[in-house]
């Protein structure tokens, strides 16, 4: 929960591989609406009822139950990929791959005139070396800049 902002709009990812920046994501007006309004109350729910019987069994302790609150998706990472990929193979009846959000999400941005360097920002895209080289010497987008070319050119499900 601390890495999300709901007041600005952002999410701080801090994630750091071989060959991904993420540092930053943004969520448009509309979704944190329906994060507000619906997300929210039902998260604060679920992990009310969850924490109950883990706390009754007395085999975690309470930084357990801390770590489950603390948490804006309250769920194992490894079986909510595999939810979600279940749910695509019932709907589309074949394979998904996350990635393909990536790359949908690149196209989109890209076919609506957003410059590529936005783009790779945004998706945390560079290899260490061009990524360090682009900030220390060049150029170093500041969070506003990106959330405006997120705003504006962002797919977005939400909207009416």
């Amino acid at each position: 929960m601390d890495d999300v902002n709901l007041e600005h709009g952002m999410l701080r990812i801090g994630k750091i591989t071989e060959t991904k920046r993420a540092f930053v994501a943004f969520l448009r007006p509309e979704t944190l609406d329906f994060i507000k309004r619906e997300y929210l109350p039902m998260r604060d729910r679920f992990v009310s009822n969850i924490a109950k019987p883990i706390e009754a069994s007395g085999l975690f302790g309470q930084e357990v139950i801390d770590r489950l609150k603390q948490r804006f998706l309250p769920f194992d990472q490894g079986r909510l990929r595999r939810e979600i990929k279940e749910a695509a193979r019932a709907v589309l009846n074949r394979e998904f791959e996350l990635y393909e959000l990536r790359k949908f999400f690149a196209t989109w941005m890209i076919s609506q005139g957003v410059p590529e360097s936005i783009v790779n920002t945004l998706q945390g895209r560079a290899p260490p070396t061009e990524y360090r080289v682009l900030i220390e010497h060049y150029w170093s987008p500041r969070h506003e800049e990106l959330r405006n070319w997120y705003l504006k050119h962002a797919p977005c499900l939400l909207c009416p």
